[in-house]
């Protein structure tokens, strides 16, 4: 390979991930390939991601809360979507001479001009939106005169995107495959060239509607469930042997993360260990997995449970990078720079809270080992709770979040509303500052 100065980044991102769905957490359905990339590396048993989709993928790419930029919630068939102003970790990585290329899952915009090729991506094959996009052509009263019939995309920066083939039951279950066999190929293809790139993989695994390659019917007894996720460890499999076997394992960043927890609430399977809760303000939507390698640079075997967010990702990156310098300064950035932490210079996380918005609304805010609920819900089809008293669970000692030491120990607990309001006031002040952006809002910049 001709001499490389700078890391290659490789990134997978699982749609809906339970934090116990790998053997190495616990799991029952064994993840030997999975597995083995955690031992090579840090594993991160408190990795933390935003409440849906859309919003874990924008703070990923952005480093930004999604609320400021829009994307705080999945939108049916209403604008959205990130502005073209956002300045993106693949628009870095690009302007610091990288290859980029996205393959699967997009979700932060589905008309020309909010793309993946218009935020700094070389190439893309996927679909716009969300999985659920499959089953829509299998009901009965579809009308694809009101809503478009959904495709699987294909582009190439500077042109339109085309459509490859229909999105349905069918398709969504080979998509995956067809996902890893172009990464396969871009890697091998990007290390003969020597230049580093940036894959960004968005698997649509395991998100519903359910559906998995034919190869892996029935393949663990266990049912649906168990077949996906050993197909999705396959999968993940085949993207570390193709950087294996392009001979740049050590010269490649290698992130493999969720973007929400298991979805449980309708029986359909998975583990979210030992947390509660779905996609809300509890920690089971919140925590999921999280996993990163760089052999040489990473220490194999590493564990943490100290605070990471997805928001971290964007800055960090860039500064392993060596590209710390093209992080805006115009605009709020929530994500920590983590880079001394990932690479063991540095024992403790750059990040004591996280906050957790479910569209509009703050739920919950995670400050050290300390949940706050402003407002409740158990599931995304639960009643919606406010509290006078905001409910505070110690996380580490009750995972399940079920003893209120507000009400257990008689307000001897309020003391953690303190380090609460210093969050709150300290992002009202930024958001006087710099106010947030609407969904689909064609945003160009603070004034």
């Amino acid at each position: 390979m001709p001499n490389q100065t700078k890391p290659n980044v490789v990134y997978i991102i699982v749609d809906n991930w339970g934090w116990g769905d790998i053997s190495v957490q616990g799991g029952t359905i064994p993840t030997p390939n999975i597995d083995k990339i955690a031992n090579e590396g840090l594993r991160l048993t408190n990795f933390n991601v935003e409440s849906q989709c859309t919003p874990t993928r924008s703070a990923l790419l952005t480093g930004r809360l999604p609320i400021r930029s829009g994307t705080h919630r999945v939108t049916y068939g209403q604008p959205y979507g990130l502005a073209p102003w956002e300045y993106t970790l693949s628009k870095l990585l690009s302007d610091a001479g990288y290859a980029t290329a996205l393959f699967g899952k997009w979700h932060l915009g589905e008309i020309e001009g909010r793309l993946p090729t218009d935020q700094g991506f070389d190439k893309w094959f996927g679909i716009k939106n969300t999985s659920d996009e499959a089953g829509y052509s299998s009901t009965p009263q579809f009308d694809p005169e009101i809503v478009p019939e959904p495709f699987i995309w294909e582009g190439k920066k500077g042109e339109p995107s085309h459509k490859v083939k229909p999105f349905n039951l069918e398709t969504r279950k080979t998509l995956d495959r067809d996902i890893v066999e172009r990464t396969e190929a871009y890697i091998t293809e990007q290390a003969k060239a020597g230049r580093p790139f940036f894959a960004y993989i968005g698997l649509t695994q395991i998100h519903p509607p359910i559906g998995y390659h034919p190869d892996f019917e029935n393949i663990t007894k266990t049912g649906p469930y168990g077949d996906i996720l050993t197909e999705l460890d396959y999968n993940i499999g085949r993207i570390a042997d193709a950087i294996e076997t392009a001979g740049i394992t050590s010269d490649t960043i290698f992130v493999v993360s969720g973007d929400n927890g298991a979805v449980i609430e309708r029986g359909f399977g998975g583990s979210n260990g030992p947390w509660r809760g779905g996609f809300t303000g509890y920690e089971a939507g919140l925590r999921t997995v999280g996993l990163i390698r760089w052999p040489g640079r990473i220490e194999a075997g590493r564990v943490s449970d100290e605070i990471f967010a997805t928001l971290d990702w964007m800055p960090t990156i860039a500064n392993l990078a060596g590209e710390g310098h093209r992080i805006p300064t115009d605009r709020p950035i929530d994500g920590k720079d983590q880079s001394k932490f990932i690479l063991g210079t540095q024992p403790e996380s750059n990040r004591d809270h996280v906050m957790c918005f479910v569209g509009d609304d703050l739920f919950s805010v995670k400050w050290r080992s300390f949940k706050i609920h402003l407002k409740t819900a158990e599931t995304l089809w639960s009643p919606l709770e406010t509290h006078m008293f905001p409910p505070v669970y110690d996380i580490r000692n009750d995972p399940g979040e079920q003893i209120n030491l507000m009400e257990r120990a008689l307000f001897s607990y309020s003391w953690v509303y303190t380090p609460l309001n210093q969050i709150l006031g300290e992002f009202g002040t930024s958001v006087q500052q710099y106010p947030n952006i609407k969904p689909g809002e064609d945003f160009t910049g603070y004034g």
